[in-house]
C-alpha cells in the first residue's frame, strides 16, 4: 500500500464505524453504536487477511467455517511483521493484519495500517486479561486498535541427540561445535534481542547507541555460524528434520511439532532473559463497508474460548480470554501457564524497543555482511 495521503472509512450500512482522517496527521473517531444482532448464517463478505501462518490453519479455522459459511477468506502468510509493512505500504490490499506487539504494532498503527476498532463489537473485550489489553499498540490514545489474542515466549529448541549437555544460555547458539548447524528466526527484533542478551546486555529494550553497533558487530562476526535465518514455522521444521540445524531460537510449539514427527527435540528458556511475544489482529480502514460484517466475525472468532483453547492445547500458547480458563484441563492451565499472562520468571516484557527502526536497520546490515 503505498503512504495514505486519506484514509478509506471503513463503515456504513446497519453498523456505524469507526472514520479515521490522516490528512494532517491526527486521528479522529466517530462514535459508533452496535446494530442489530446478525444470525451467522446471514454474514457475507469477503475477508483478505495477512498473517502468521498459524492464523489461517485449516484445523484452527475450522469453527469460524462451520458458524460463518458464507464468509469467504483469502488468506496471505507473512514471515515477520517488518514484512508486512513493507508490503502493505508498497500497495498491498488487506483488509485484516496480524501484528505482534514486540514487533510492529505500535508502529502499524502511527502508519494508519490500523483503523480504530469499535469496541461495542469486540464480544469478548470485557473477558480478556487486563495484561493482554494494556499491551503497547492495542489502546493508542484511548482507542482500540489490536485485538490481542495470543502470546508466549522465546527460547532455544534444540536436538537433544546431539546438542549435550542441554542448553541454558543464548550463547550456546554460538558454540564453535554447533557452527554451520545453528540458525536464528528472520525477525530483526529477534535477532538483536539475542545478540544483546549474549553480550551481557540486560535491559536491551533501552539500548543505547553504543550497546546496538556492539550487538550488531557481534552478530556480524558469528555470522559464518549462522547455517540461515529462518522463516516460518515450516522451514524450522524442515531444516531440523534434514539434519542441516540442530540448534536454533524458536518456541515451545517448535519443539511440540517436531516431537510428533518422531524427533528428539526440545525447548530450553535461557538464564539471560526469555523475551516474550503477544499478537492479535486489527482492521485496516480499507475495508469495504459489505465486509465490516464479516472482519468484525473474525475477529470475534479469534478470542472465543473455543479458538483459544485449540491455540494452547495444539501450539502451547498463553491466550487473552480469561474464559479458557473455565474449559481448560488443570494439566492444560499448568503448562500452558493460561491462568497468568506474563508472569514468567526472568521474563522481559513484549513491548517494543525503543529505537526499533535502529534495529531494523542493523539486522539488515548483520543479513548483508
Amino acid at each position: 500500500m503505498t503512504r495514505r495521503i486519506a484514509l478509506l472509512l471503513a463503515g456504513a450500512l446497519a453498523f456505524s464505524l469507526v472514520a479515521v482522517a490522516c490528512g494532517n496527521g491526527e486521528e479522529e473517531a466517530a462514535p459508533s453504536s452496535p446494530g442489530a444482532s446478525v444470525a451467522p448464517e446471514d454474514i457475507h463478505g469477503t475477508i483478505r487477511l495477512l498473517s502468521y501462518g498459524d492464523g489461517f490453519d485449516p484445523k484452527y479455522l475450522a469453527g469460524f467455517y462451520e458458524k460463518y459459511p458464507n464468509i469467504k477468506l483469502e488468506s496471505s502468510a507473512m514471515s515477520s511483521n517488518e514484512e508486512a509493512v513493507a508490503k502493505i505500504l508498497a500497495g498491498f490490499e488487506v483488509d485484516v493484519v496480524n501484528s505482534c506487539v514486540d514487533e510492529a504494532t505500535l508502529e502499524m498503527v502511527q502508519k494508519g495500517i490500523y483503523a480504530p476498532l469499535d469496541v461495542s463489537r469486540l464480544e469478548d473485550w470485557n473477558d480478556l486479561f487486563p495484561s493482554m489489553r494494556e499491551l503497547p499498540g492495542v489502546q493508542v490514545d484511548g482507542k482500540i486498535y489490536m485485538l490481542p489474542v495470543d502470546a508466549g515466549t522465546a527460547g532455544i529448541v534444540y536436538d537433544a541427540d546431539v546438542v549435550q549437555p542441554a542448553p541454558d544460555s543464548w550463547t550456546d547458539l554460538f558454540d564453535p561445535r554447533w557452527s554451520g548447524r545453528m540458525a536464528i528466526e528472520d525477525i530483526a527484533v529477534t535477532g538483536i534481542m539475542i545478540g544483546a542478551l549474549a553480550n551481557g546486555i540486560t535491559d536491551p529494550l533501552h539500548m543505547t547507541d553504543e550497546q546496538l553497533e556492539q550487538v550488531k558487530n557481534y552478530l556480524i562476526d558469528h555470522k559464518d555460524q549462522i547455517r540461515t535465518f529462518w522463516k516460518g514455522d515450516a522451514s524450522l521444521k524442515t531444516l531440523f528434520k534434514s539434519g542441516e540445524v540442530i540448534i536454533s531460537s524458536g518456541y515451545p510449539d517448535n519443539a511440540k511439532s517436531l516431537q510428533k514427527e518422531g524427533m528428539n527435540t526440545e525447548f530450553q528458556v535461557a538464564k539471560e532473559g526469555q523475551f516474550l511475544w503477544a499478537c492479535g489482529y486489527g482492521m485496516t480502514p480499507d475495508v469495504a463497508p459489505e465486509n465490516v460484517d464479516a472482519v468484525y466475525a473474525l475477529l470475534n472468532y479469534y478470542t472465543s474460548p473455543e479458538a483459544e483453547l485449540f491455540e494452547a492445547e495444539e501450539w502451547n500458547y498463553q491466550v487473552a480470554n480469561q474464559k479458557v480458563l473455565d474449559i481448560a484441563s488443570p494439566e492444560l492451565i499448568e503448562a500452558a501457564s493460561l491462568d497468568a499472562p506474563f508472569s514468567m520468571e526472568n521474563a522481559i516484557p513484549a513491548t517494543p524497543p525503543e529505537n526499533r527502526a535502529a534495529w531494523v536497520e542493523a539486522w539488515t546490515e548483520v543479513k548483508a555482511s
